[in-house]
């Protein structure tokens, strides 16, 4: 599902420790909490971009998002959750992140795939990409 990674930008790789409550009637991770990592993944990538969401702001907000999920992850676990971008729109752009084992990172839990759309938040429209930005996502 993620596309070569030759053809992606890494972004960031954060660690992350599995909590004991996203555990589920199962014995492993609910599927819900996969997507939680990634989203956690993304806002923290913004924050640091300095993309304020507030009622007067404007700032990526996502579409859409597809989760393979390729190995049940159980308590306890530590990941490197991984983030990409790539794909780039008029007002759109692509983000690819992947849950892997910290201590072995061949053993991959969860990949998933992204669009976010840049959107005027207090219209809840989308917007043109800013220049800015398209050039973070250009490696610029």
């Amino acid at each position: 599902m993620v596309p070569l990674k030759e053809s992606l930008r890494l972004v960031r790789t954060d660690r992350m420790s599995m909590r004991w409550g996203e555990m589920d009637s199962l014995a492993h991770m609910n599927n819900v909490a996969y997507l939680r990592y990634f989203e956690e993944c993304r806002v923290a990538w913004f924050e640091e971009l300095g993309i304020d969401y507030n009622s007067k702001s404007e700032g990526p907000i996502l579409g859409t998002i597809t989760c393979r999920y390729v190995k049940s992850a159980v308590y306890p676990a530590t990941f490197s959750v991984t983030s990409y971008v790539g794909r780039l729109s008029r007002s759109s752009f692509g983000m690819y992140h992947q849950l892997v084992n910290y201590s072995d990172e061949s053993e991959v839990f969860a990949e998933a795939e992204a669009i976010l759309v840049w959107a005027d938040i207090s219209l809840g429209k989308s917007r043109p990409v800013p220049d800015w930005f398209r050039a973070v996502i250009q490696g610029g």
